[in-house]
């Protein structure tokens, strides 16, 4: 089948079963999943688009009916729940989607997103495994009032709560709660920014001062995350900080990434040799 031996198919093809999920009854999205599983998706597709489209069609008949059961069946799971379509569900349906294109065997190729996905999982489920972030939550309250202090805003701190004066008199009290510590992120951003460098096998001595500016990157980007979400509260009023509470964070974290990708694939590859991704090429098994 022509159609399966495209990338721009696959993608798109992924990006409809993103979608479905929005027309069936009961189901729908978890938007801020989706938005951030989206997000890091499109940064791995941006560093590797060229080897994607070296990867050849491997997906049998039987492995393209695998990934749409695969597909189909998280649908129903969703339905017979009620619930909406969260990040394991995205990853279910981004697997299938690849066996359904490439076949089985191409799942190592794609096991960096995969990652990505499980990561973010486990990321955004460490409060139940450290639940006291008080030291952490006080010390960056603390240090969102001294910012904000020093740009001329008038603002106290009691705690991890501060109490800011917007532009127009009015008085917010601003909670910078355990979600705010940025710990998920640290985490999930911080492995995104250096898994993908494993497919260069880099030496540990090499590899180590990358993993350290990958992790401490993520924590300076949280802090100026909470930095913005606060100066928009301070300007553009309540609504506008929730939206940015929400959504900055992933899209400063996606930059961060890419700009660290391309300092770390300098690094760690010597510049006479180009950054090139092996597929192993073998006949298609039908199609």
């Amino acid at each position: 089948m022509k159609f399966l031996q495209t990338p721009n198919a696959f993608v798109l093809a992924l990006a409809a079963f993103f979608l479905v999920p929005e027309a069936i009854p009961r189901v729908g999205l978890d938007y801020q999943y989706f938005f951030i599983t989206v997000l890091v998706l499109f940064a791995w597709f941006l560093m590797k688009w060229d080897a994607v489209k070296s990867i050849p069609n491997r997906s049998s008949k039987p492995e393209v009916l695998l990934g749409v059961f695969l597909i189909v069946a998280d649908y129903a799971a969703n339905v017979t729940r009620g619930s909406n379509v969260g990040i394991l569900d995205l990853l279910v349906i981004f697997l299938g989607t690849v066996i359904v294109f490439y076949g089985l065997k191409a799942l190592r190729f794609f096991w960096v997103p995969a990652t990505y996905g499980i990561v973010l999982l486990l990321g955004y489920q460490i409060e139940a495994y450290i639940p006291d972030y008080t030291a952490l939550q006080d010390w960056l309250a603390s240090l969102m009032v001294s910012a904000v202090n020093a740009l001329g805003i008038a603002a106290t701190v009691s705690g991890h709560i501060v109490i800011m004066r917007t532009s127009g008199g009015t008085f917010l009290q601003l909670d910078v709660a355990s979600s705010c510590t940025g710990l998920q992120g640290i985490l999930a951003f911080g492995l995104l920014s250096t898994m993908a460098l494993l497919d260069l096998k880099p030496k540990a001595s090499r590899l180590i001062p990358i993993f350290a500016i990958g992790f401490a990157g993520a924590f300076l980007i949280n802090i100026v995350r909470l930095l913005v979400v606060f100066l928009t509260f301070e300007f553009l009023g309540v609504d506008a900080g929730t939206t940015m509470h929400v959504y900055f964070g992933y899209i400063v974290f996606i930059v961060w990434v890419l700009v660290f990708w391309e300092f770390a694939f300098k690094y760690l590859l010597p510049s006479k040799h180009p950054v090139v991704t092996r597929f192993p090429v073998s006949p298609a098994v039908g199609s």
